[in-house]
């Protein structure tokens, strides 16, 4: 069973851990999981 909000969790906690390395910036971290909100079809907003 494939739960969007449940995978845009997963890929936020990703893209967080790479704003902590130091590898993306904030900005670049809202940009992505916006863009995957919308292909993924999630229906949470997380900030």
């Amino acid at each position: 069973m494939n739960n969007p909000n449940i995978d845009l969790l997963g890929e936020v906690n990703l893209l967080k851990a790479l704003q902590e390395a130091g590898i993306i910036t904030e900005q670049e971290l809202k940009r992505i999981a916006a863009r995957l909100a919308v292909k993924n079809g999630a229906s949470i907003v997380i900030w």
